[in-house]
């Protein structure tokens, strides 16, 4: 609607008469006593209707709440952001720039088409930001953008909704909501509040799916699905993270597979309620109230006692297979913890209830109080072994306990499974000195738990009771909670747990695995190292702007940056100190000056289709740890069986799968597990080579030993190639402990100068020992192909020697074959100096994408073929707690981007090769060989029989 005219709100009165009207109007009394009354009366109503006029021009015309479209199929430069001409992107909405969005706006996002690649998307402003009707967004963040979200709230769009989408990705978060508060400062300054996200998918995430700063309160997170998060950095990833935000809700919701806590709360913040949610699968705990905060992050207004959390409830969910705590309150204050099923919590450590203390960065200022006051009830613990209730103490600053005063556990069920849980109090002077930790002595001696329930529960796949279970009618009544997980009215008495009803009749029993918990008081957890450095920068700005108003009224004449830089330099010089330490200690020294020349390296003609020859060897050692046969058996059984599951979707250029070489140690031969391996062989999926561990050894009996193994895995297995003149086995070798030469610092390990010699007379023809780093063992030559000359009179000869190259020859002893070997730029340890990159694959170190490219950037190839790339990675793959990214997911993912960036036909050949194959390629390319190296994969050292007879033969 168009404001009305000026000239509508301004009245003439002596334009309505006319001069004979006038005459009229002076010769009749009664006349002159209306108008008399008009002139009187009149002047007010033509005032008092001019001034509503002009506030009503004044007045701002209303603007109604927009609608805009966001689609593929759209375009910024010439769409409207209707549906009938959407924007392509949500930059061009919410950019404060382009003058679009305003508060109270609806941006709707139309799915079923490619995702929305785009970080940073920022909401400064109220606005609701869904799905259009249909298929549900995508927006996604490339972990690889520094410092990015992919969803961001800001303060000044508390209010907003951010409804039914699908995000992932982002350097730090899935969704932020952002800070201006600071301690001490103004307070009328919060974070985003009252902002509500619901019905989304958030996976995929650098680090926590969620981050919410301090003061930003309100929030309400339901129907959320959160999992795999840390992907870039699994160090500290959360599901949930809120640091100081009251009156958070969580319900209704699923985390799992996190690669940390699957949600907590803290940094004091208060009234917060967790209910109906079901959290699976974390690597650290489950839910935490409370948890160890910097005391940076405290109200100190509200809570002068820098307490965690204060008045938290935590109900009606399920927490199940948790690394630590499934529970856990740290420094919290009036905790409510009622109906909650713990499921197989704590494998690694902790208790399905924890009582846990806080350091809050050891500051002189901070509280660090001990949980008070807590109330759980009604809750069910069902595990077999492990912990169900541990109270933290630790001596460090005086003394810290996790809990202040009695326990307030009651209502509560137990399991006796697996021998029944433990309950342990490391508090000095505690009524459990001495005794064994089983439930009667906790009961009798804490006076805690009095009527809680000790029974064999078992529970369905959701679990939910089974029929007639002792968790049915065992609880009590509790305040504020009448419903279940699924809204089903609580009994009286409840049952015990998030659910009230049991379960149908004949449904499946859910299954409970051992838990074998981390002994000793400082197994697990490493809690005060826990997200510092995220929440380090939420107040940067502010707290800068705040102590250079404070210095210059302290000392006008210096400029505070100047302060700043000269104390950044004296930091940089301890920081350089320090790496100088730290690379001493990691045995860096001896070979980063050959890493930083990188002339190894060498370009590849434009246009030339570039191979990779991607080699896994293992140093495989059933046997480690001395576990016993049964577990040797168990360990070989699983390679056998998983090995051809995982390679099974697998090939490269030459429609090969990934083929794994075991380097097999002489020292724990069992003839049942080489013939399984064998097995694994001819399927084409493995060969087998030599491994030896050996310490102060000599050459008659190395001698002596090689030849009589290798021996028996050529004629007992067919598992060596013989050379076709001699007979003589041949085969590759890996070191045990990198001693490859006597070449330890101590003389640990070997004992044998002329090591390579005897390698080689016994039949073998190249070494993949390297890179050893940061093992002292670790030679200065790094990221090549090359042959070693042995010295007989001293150790570690191949410390250096002359590369393979086109046109050249043999020379020494055995070709080195070595993996990449630099720095890992994407994991740093305090979040500054970089690990060391060694193609080594474990579960805590995966094959990642990143790590990907860099073996392949890294170049190794024999000089003179540069199109031929080299990579070779090792593990110890017969470790239990290697094989599920060995075996999984992880490797699975990594043969996937192999194929999918390496093996285009154009740009890159993929071949997967054994180190016997590698070798042939490497001797191939030495004599000039070109074209497709998947041709020379025999060329020198043939294939191994695998024949089935020939154990029989033997």
């Amino acid at each position: 609607m168009s404001p009305p005219s000026q000239a509508s709100c301004t009245l003439n009165p002596a334009s309505v008469r006319g001069k004979h009207a006038w005459r009229a109007w002076r010769r009749s009394p009664r006349r002159r006593l209306q108008s008399m009354c008009r002139r009187t009366i009149q002047p007010f109503i033509v005032v008092l209707l001019g001034l509503a006029c002009a506030l009503w021009l004044a007045a701002p015309a209303t603007v109604q709440a927009a609608t805009w479209h966001v689609s593929h199929a759209g375009d910024d430069d010439k769409g409207k952001g209707s549906e009938a001409r959407p924007f392509r992107t949500l930059m061009r909405v919410f950019n404060t720039s382009n003058g679009v969005v305003r508060a109270g706006d609806t941006v709707l996002v139309h799915g079923g088409g490619p995702r929305y690649d785009e970080c940073d998307v920022r909401l400064r402003v109220p606005v609701t930001l869904r799905s259009a009707p249909g298929p549900r967004a995508h927006i996604h963040c490339d972990l690889d953008q520094e410092n990015t979200v992919t969803v961001q709230v800001d303060p000044g769009a508390s209010g907003s909704r951010v409804s039914n989408l699908e995000i992932s990705g982002g350097y730090f978060y899935g969704v932020m909501l952002q800070t201006y508060w600071e301690q001490g400062g103004p307070t009328d300054q919060a974070g985003a509040s009252d902002v509500v996200l619901e019905d989304l998918l958030i996976h995929g995430t650098g680090r926590d799916g969620i981050k919410i700063t301090p003061k930003s309160n309100r929030a309400t997170i339901r129907r959320v699905e959160i999992h795999s998060t840390g992907q870039r950095d699994a160090s500290n990833a959360d599901g949930i993270d809120n640091v100081n935000g009251d009156g958070m809700v969580v319900e209704d919701s699923y985390i799992h597979d996190t690669a940390t806590t699957g949600l907590y709360f803290k940094g004091g913040a208060r009234d917060v309620l967790v209910q109906r949610n079901r959290i699976e699968n974390t690597g650290d705990a489950g839910i935490l109230v409370g948890f160890d905060t910097s005391v940076q992050f405290f109200d100190l207004d509200a809570n002068p006692g820098y307490y965690e959390a204060i008045r938290g409830t935590v109900r009606n969910n399920v927490i199940r297979n948790t690394g630590y705590s499934g529970i856990g309150l740290y420094a919290s204050k009036d905790a409510v913890v009622a109906n909650n099923t713990i499921i197989d919590a704590g494998r690694k450590g902790h208790a399905a209830i924890f009582f846990g203390i806080v350091f809050q960065d050891w500051d002189d200022k901070a509280g660090r109080p001990p949980n008070t006051n807590a109330t759980i009830r009604n809750n069910l613990v069902v595990q077999s072994g492990g912990n169900c209730v541990e109270i933290r103490h630790s001596p460090e600053l005086g003394g810290l306990v996790g809990l202040e005063g009695a326990p307030g556990l009651d209502w509560n069920g137990y399991p006796t499974r697996g021998g029944g849980c433990r309950f342990v109090d490391h508090r000095p002077g505690t009524p459990m000195v001495g005794a064994r930790g089983d439930f009667e002595r906790w009961r009798a001696r804490m006076g805690a738990d009095a009527h809680s329930v000790l029974a064999d529960f078992a529970l369905d796949e959701q679990g939910r009771p089974l029929p007639g279970s002792p968790a049915l009618g065992a609880g009590t009544p509790v305040d504020d909670l009448p419903d279940d997980i699924e809204g089903a009215p609580r009994g009286d008495p409840p049952t015990l747990g998030a659910y009230e009803g049991e379960a149908a009749a004949g449904a499946s029993t859910m299954q409970s695995v051992p838990v074998q918990p981390v002994r000793g008081e400082q197994g697990g957890l490493v809690e005060r190292s826990r997200g510092r450095a995220a929440e380090a920068g939420v107040l940067a700005t502010a707290a800068y702007s705040r102590l250079q108003r404070s210095w210059h009224g302290w000392m006008p004449g210096i400029p505070l940056m100047t302060i700043v830089l000269l104390g950044g330099l004296l930091l940089v010089v301890v920081a350089a100190l320090f790496a100088l330490n730290l690379a001493r200690k990691r045995n860096i020294t001896g070979w980063l000056l050959a890493w930083m020349r990188q002339d190894w390296r060498e370009p590849v003609p434009k246009g030339t289709t570039r191979h990779l020859l991607f080699c896994f060897v293992d140093h495989y050692e059933p046997a480690w740890g001395k576990p016993g046969l049964a577990k040797e058996r168990a360990r070989v059984a699983r390679w056998r069986r998983d090995l051809p599951k995982l390679c099974e979707g697998h090939r490269d250029a030459d429609g090969r799968p990934p083929v794994h070489s075991f380097f097999y140690p002489e020292e724990e031969y069992r003839e049942e597990h080489i013939d399984r391996l064998v097995e694994l062989c001819r399927l084409g999926l493995g060969e087998i080579e030599i491994h030896l561990h050996h310490d102060n050894d000599n050459e008659a009996n190395l001698r002596a030993t090689l030849s009589r193994f290798t021996e028996l895995l050529a004629s007992r297995h067919d598992a060596l190639p013989r050379d076709p003149a001699t007979g003589q086995p041949r085969w590759a070798f890996i070191h045990g402990n990198w001693a490859l030469d006597n070449s330890h610092p101590t003389g640990r390990h070997c004992g044998v100068d002329n090591e390579l010699i005897v390698l080689r007379e016994t039949g073998c023809y190249a070494d993949y020992t390297l890179p050893a780093a940061p093992d002292p063992c670790q030679t200065r030559t790094v990221n090549r192909i090359h042959y070693a000359k042995d010295d007989p009179c001293k150790p570690k000869s191949h410390d250096t020697g002359p590369r393979v190259r086109v046109g050249g020859r043999e020379e020494g002893e055995l070709m080195i074959v070595q993996g990449p070997l630099g720095f890992r730029w994407r994991s740093r340890k305090f979040g500054l100096i970089p690990r060391i990159e060694n193609s080594d694959i474990r579960a805590v170190s995966p094959p990642s994408k990143d790590r990907i490219d860099a073996w392949v950037k890294t170049g190794i190839h024999v000089q003179g073929r540069p199109e031929w790339t080299f990579v070779k990675i090792h593990t110890h793959g017969a470790e239990d707690c290697d094989m599920d990214t060995l075996l999984g997911k992880a490797m699975d993912e990594a043969y996937a981007y192999l194929e999918s960036k390496y093996n285009d036909g154009t740009q890159w050949k993929l071949h997967y090769v054994s180190a016997r194959e590698m070798y042939n390629i490497a001797k191939a390319a030495e004599a000039g060989e070109t074209g497709e190296p998947g041709q020379y994969r025999d060329y020198v050292i043939a294939r191994p029989g695998y024949r089935e007879r020939a154990r029989a033969a033997a």
